[in-house]
């Protein structure tokens, strides 16, 4: 605690940022005008930036970038709704603490978390010896698996252990409340201070970065600061000055958060005088935010033609074909057709189809393949073996655009991008929906 009072004394920094504070104080109250177009703005900007950060292949954001590319049935894409509803969602509650002038708790912190995440997943995710496997997120939990990274450097970092979370976030805390009631402690060393713990803890599986922005902009918010705003261009700064905390060196840390306090201060101080506080590049980040919650991507890096069509048939369906192949033994025989355009209309009837990608090919007997607009998968499951007259017809359909292929089950259309994982949450939801109703039809055969 001592350490809090002498940075907030010494650091020469501090004393613009509260000359501009105060500056700004004085001029109060704004008219509801100014307040609104300040908040609009730098609440777009603080979405903005801390999705966007999320979605960078950075290790704070990696696992749910892989695990959450892709659209839904209804067709938002779930990551990226999830980022921005769960995000949005988590400021108001912020919001309401401070209306409400609750303290925080590590109950907050927990809902907090769960209103970022929105849903739990099993996400994708690499051992420390470069394995794969699979992880269970838990939004509003502390987390069940460490959640050690491993550097550009190949060394490890290491983060509080599943065991040590709970007692060290009790201890975070109990800080933060010790660090309130102490007189002379500078609001963004406070808050700065508790951004760097919070992030050496990482206490949750996934969702630590934009928690950890939160929490800050809440200390902040707390003090009557305006908001720490951390731009997506300079998050490699960002990211090292974390790094020089994490050896001790805390100034970084807290200069970097003051110099983005006081972008927000100016910001208002701009409005009051009349002058534009729009930035050229706003009208792009609004334009962004709207094509993630619409669900299309923003930059399309790959299209149709560096892809391989039938590689991408041959991952969703042969996953159909092997949970299918788990009721063929309930009917007396099963077909699997492939139909597809290019030339001409084509029908293969398959023996061992989906042996291999290389049988697959073989198989399919058509160099047009990969140039066909649709490509439709029906397997059928012939004469159950009660009455030996009902038959069960599952068809997918994949339909190939330049920049993207969309995935239709009856009425289900998933819209997927070529750089994408082929078999995401959004596919194997498809393949749920293909295996239920198989088992209702069969369900129903055998109470005939």
């Amino acid at each position: 605690m001592k350490a809090l009072k002498i940075l907030s004394e010494e650091l020469p920094f501090l004393k613009e940022i509260s000359a501009l504070k105060k500056g700004l104080d004085e001029l109060r109250p704004l008219s509801k005008e100014i307040e609104n177009r300040v908040i609009q703005k730098l609440r777009l900007d603080w979405n903005y930036n801390s999705n966007a950060i999320e979605g960078n292949v950075f290790t704070f954001g990696e696992t749910i970038a892989l695990l959450m590319e892709g659209i839904t049935a209804k067709g938002k894409p779930l990551k990226d709704a999830l980022d921005i509803k769960g995000h949005n969602d988590a400021i108001d509650f912020m919001m309401d603490m401070i209306h409400d002038e609750r303290d925080l708790n590590e109950a907050d912190v927990r809902s907090l978390h769960k209103l970022v995440l929105g849903n739990d997943y099993r996400a994708d995710a690499i051992t420390l010896d470069g394995k794969p496997t699979k992880k269970a997120i838990k939004a509003g939990q502390f987390k069940s698996q460490p959640n050690h990274v491993k550097t550009n450097t190949g060394e490890i970092h290491y983060y509080a252990s599943p065991e040590e979370t709970p007692a060290k976030m009790k201890e975070l805390v109990d800080w933060y409340k010790d660090a309130v009631s102490m007189r002379d402690v500078n609001p963004i060393v406070l808050a700065s201070m508790f951004h760097h713990k919070f992030v050496a803890i990482h206490p949750f599986d996934d969702g630590n970065g934009r928690m950890t922005r939160i929490l800050t902009n809440f200390v902040l918010l707390k003090y009557g600061y305006p908001v720490s705003v951390i731009k997506q261009e300079d998050k490699l700064g960002y990211y090292a000055c974390l790094s020089q905390a994490d050896r001790g060196e805390v100034i970084p840390i807290i200069e970097f958060i003051s110099n983005t306090v006081k972008h927000s201060l100016k910001t208002y101080i701009k409005a009051i005088n009349g002058e534009d506080i729009d930035e050229p590049d706003d009208l792009d980040k609004e334009i962004a935010l709207f094509r993630k919650e619409i669900g299309v991507k923003t930059e399309i890096k790959v299209r149709r033609k560096d892809v391989s069509s039938s590689k991408i048939c041959y991952e969703i369906f042969s996953v159909v074909k092997k949970k299918m192949d788990k009721f063929s033994d309930l009917f007396m025989s099963k077909d699997e057709l492939i139909e597809f355009e290019s030339k001409q209309r084509i029908l293969t009837y398959s023996k061992g189809l989906f042996n291999s990608f290389d049988s697959f090919k073989i198989n399919i007997k058509d160099k047009d393949f990969d140039n066909s607009k649709s490509v439709m998968y029906s397997y059928q499951l012939l004469d159950d073996i009660i009455l030996n007259e009902s038959s069960i017809k599952k068809d997918i359909i994949i339909s190939f655009k330049s920049e993207n292929y969309i995935v239709e089950y009856k009425e289900l259309r998933i819209v997927k991008y070529y750089d994408d994982k082929t078999l995401t949450n959004d596919i194997m939801s498809l393949v749920k929906e293909v295996i239920k109703d198989t088992m209702i039809e069969i369900k129903k055969i055998k109470e005939q």
